[in-house]
């Protein structure tokens, strides 16, 4: 939804006019066409003659809503508002949806918001706490963005325009074009702004999706996409009859070919029909890595090379921590050697392990104190990186998924860590409003995912990765106190950070990383921050356990869950899955675990409340509840990666 100064004054002129007149259908001049065709797209306006305009029936509640700030005096009259102001916009949409989600208004929000009159200072009357939350206007607009359904006219010029911009995300420099196109771009939801000022743009999924049937197809005259071309390339698709001057207009436009078999732009065009009859978009996938757990990636490939002259060489645990500590080693000598002792110059990263090293005596004792092998294999597994599995020894030993190995063809060239906020810099794009942050876009480009107006190669790679992987859960405490943190409305990241972070910006940041990669919690576009299904559910599940366990769910422990529950019987009321025990044998060859691995975490389970006697109890039930809302439902096309 687009409204600036000379939208609002139109709305306006349509509302005094129907109600002064008790008709519809107002003249306008032909010098304000162009206006009215930018709230037409957005189904604000309809024509109702060639020269006359009519409000819609959400048209007209958003003219109310506006002509009520105007009365009360909360807003000047449009005519008295600066030029190019944008009342709304998809910035302030994201804005007003955070807020909706998590019950206040976030920090990056609150002075637009408040501008505009749709935010205010609150109190909670039970707890008496204050806090800043939407406005009924903001309310009330929400409700008609979410209501609206735009249209879909792309003529020949508009769709010559469409293929030469960059799809984003970039800075809105880029947007290169004309005021007008870029109004009916954003009024049609095919492109968004970022939160708080707008300083970065992308295209929607729905652009994306225009963006790639255009630049397949849609070469002609007049218009080259529209919802009647849509429906009736959808008719083709699905056997039904359609007019022969329409299967020409098909063909002539790229669509489908001469046996009425869809052309790949055809494809795209019912891609293009599907998101845009659907509802907002909920989710934006990611994944977190940092760079030890890169170098954990490369040890355990490398192990596997020296095993196949020597099984013995195999990545156990015993002997990928030897092969780490030696890369460890290596890595710190060659930092000393590059500063000196100059601790200051380092990398902030770098600095403390270092000075440790460097009067360390014994450096395997010096590497377990300043890494954590088993956390990081827990990490790496729990995105499908890597798999615990045994040999033909029966010994634990770690393989690499197909995702790892593709993760580490990505890393050849240059190591590096790749946080949750960089990806989702570029998967925030599948959302129908939302475009990342300027500091998001920032990291994305330092990370190497986005270059000056799309991403990268690795960008879409990270991007299909997150949307690909299954995730199975891991936590560590840290990581489960600040989900019992969080409330039940949420919370801005920085009054998180004053409950939790102990003064560590990296640690808490990297904590929330993984969370958000685990699709635990949501990190909201203006500050805020909220659990996700998955994430109240795992929230609750390890509310219960000892506080003695470093990891109050790890991926051993889910994989033993899971064996349990698929040789189990459901008992749905009571929430518990009943096993028998000469089940059990049948549970460890389901897990693909060793004995001893499968023996210690059934043994975990029980200690954490997750498994009784005979049974997976409550707790252990919401742990299998969670895993099915921490990964997409559905398939996900692949991003808009060019011709």
């Amino acid at each position: 939804m687009l409204i600036k100064k000379e939208h609002a004054e139109a709305l306006l002129r349509l509302l005094s006019f129907e109600e002064e007149t008790q008709s519809k259908g107002m003249e306008i001049a032909e010098s304000e066409e162009g206006i009215y065709t930018e709230l037409e797209m957005q189904a604000l306006v309809r024509q109702s003659a060639p020269l006359k305009r009519e409000l819609t029936y959400l048209g007209k509640e958003l003219a109310l809503v506006l002509k009520g700030l105007v009365e009360k005096e909360e807003l000047p009259f449009p005519d008295k508002w600066p030029e190019g102001f944008r009342f709304l916009g998809t910035e302030i949409i994201a804005m007003l949806e955070a807020a909706g989600l998590s019950g206040q208004v976030g920090p990056l929000a609150v002075s637009p918001l408040k501008e505009r009159r749709l935010a205010a200072e609150m109190k909670d009357p039970e707890t008496g706490r204050e806090y800043v939350g939407l406005t009924e206007a903001g309310q009330k607009i929400f409700e008609i963005y979410r209501a609206l359904e735009p249209e879909l006219e792309i003529s020949s010029n508009l769709a010559q325009e469409i293929r030469k911009l960059p799809a984003g995300p970039a800075r809105a420099a880029l947007l290169t074009t004309d005021t007008h196109t870029k109004h009916l771009l954003e009024g049609m939801r095919l492109i968004a702004y970022s939160v708080p000022d707008s300083d970065i743009y992308t295209f929607t999924a729905l652009g994306q999706a225009v963006k790639k049937a255009l630049s397949l197809g849609g070469f002609g005259e007049g218009d080259v996409l529209t919802s009647d071309i849509l429906w009736a390339l959808a008719d083709v698709a699905d056997g039904r009859e359609v007019p022969e001057a329409t299967i020409a207009i098909l063909q002539s436009l790229g669509y489908i070919d001469q046996h009425q078999e869809l052309l790949p732009a055809g494809y795209w065009g019912l891609e293009v029909l599907r998101l845009w009859k659907r509802d907002i978009i909920p989710d934006a996938w990611t994944i977190a890595l940092e760079e030890e757990e890169v170098e954990i990636l490369q040890a355990i490939e490398h192990l596997w090379k020296k095993a196949e002259n020597n099984p013995e060489e195999a990545p156990t645990f015993a002997n990928l921590r030897a092969e780490m500590i030696d890369r460890k080693i290596k890595q710190y000598k060659e930092i000393l050697a590059r500063y000196g002792r100059k601790l200051d110059e380092m990398p902030e990263k770098f600095r403390q392990i270092a000075g440790e090293f460097m009067l360390a005596k014994d450096l395997a004792r010096w590497y377990d104190s300043n890494f954590n092998l088993r956390l990081s294999l827990y990490s790496l597994e729990s995105f499908n990186l890597i798999q615990t599995a045994q040999d033909q020894k029966g010994r634990e030993v770690f393989e690499l998924t197909t995702f790892g190995r593709k993760v580490l063809a990505d890393q050849e060239s240059r190591l590096r860590e790749i946080s949750s906020t960089a990806v989702k810099a570029i998967t925030i794009t599948r959302r129908s409003f939302s475009a990342p942050n300027i500091s998001w876009v920032e990291e994305a480009q330092e990370a190497g995912l986005l270059g000056t107006g799309e991403p990268t190669q690795s960008g879409y790679f990270y991007a299909d990765l997150a949307e690909s992987i299954s995730r199975i859960p891991h936590l560590t405490r840290y990581e489960a106190e600040i989900l019992a943190t969080i409330p039940s409305r949420g919370i801005s990241v920085d009054e998180l950070f004053e409950l939790v972070g102990e003064g560590k910006r990296r640690r808490f940041k990297w904590a929330l990383e993984k969370l958000e990669a685990r699709h635990l919690i949501n990190i909201l576009p203006d500050g805020n921050l909220l659990e996700t299904e998955a994430g109240e559910l795992l929230d609750r599940a390890v509310s219960g356990v000892p506080k003695n366990f470093g990891h109050p769910i790890n991926p051993l422990l889910y994989r033993v869950l899971k064996a349990l529950s698929e040789v189990g019987t459901l008992f749905v009321k009571e929430k518990r899955i009943r096993i028998l025990p000469r089940n059990i044998k049948e549970a460890l060859l389901r897990s693909g675990l060793p004995k001893e691995v499968f023996d210690e975490a059934l043994k975990a389970a029980r200690h954490a409340g997750y498994v009784g006697k005979n049974t997976i109890t409550e707790a252990g039930y919401l742990i299998l509840k969670a895993v099915e809302k921490m990964n997409p439902h559905e398939e996900v096309k692949t991003f808009y990666q060019g011709v």
